[in-house]
């Protein structure tokens, strides 16, 4: 089976910046097309209250997580290779399993933990749901 097509799902925390460098030489190695995809997961689901600068908050760390991609777009584009960069709203694995359903995606790459980690646990919420529901095969960098 060849890989034309992969996501490689990223929000710039530590794991997912160790997975980085392992997506790049994915790409390269394979010559498959890559999406560089960030989910934001919006506060207002949380019971936190209306605050008044809850929206503004929220714009803030949303234009956080766009520079981010673009850093990481740049280590791609570095190494000769195009990415794509997708960045949706909702449920961080939710919007991951769909998106790559809806879309020719032959792998997706993560790493174990991301911004909502828990210390004990082995591998993240997200990196969890990714390997138990996900219909495409799911490459987990340590």
């Amino acid at each position: 089976m060849s890989v034309r097509r992969i996501v490689f799902s990223f929000d710039g925390s530590e794991t997912s910046l160790k997975a980085l460098p392992w997506a790049i030489r994915f790409a390269k190695e394979s010559g498959a097309a890559t999406v560089l995809l960030s989910v934001f997961e919006p506060l207002a689901q949380y019971p936190i209250g209306k605050a008044a600068n809850l929206l503004q908050f929220e714009m803030s760390a949303k234009q956080y997580l766009e520079d981010l991609q673009n850093e990481a777009k740049e280590a791609f584009l570095k190494e000769g290779l195009t990415i794509e960069t997708v960045l949706l709203d909702g449920n961080p694995a939710d919007e991951i399993i769909s998106y790559a359903a809806a879309n020719p995606i032959d792998l997706i790459l993560c790493g174990t933990r991301g911004l909502g980690e828990i210390g004990s646990l082995l591998l993240g919420s997200v990196a969890h749901k990714l390997v138990t529901y996900s219909q495409v095969p799911v490459l987990v960098i340590k």
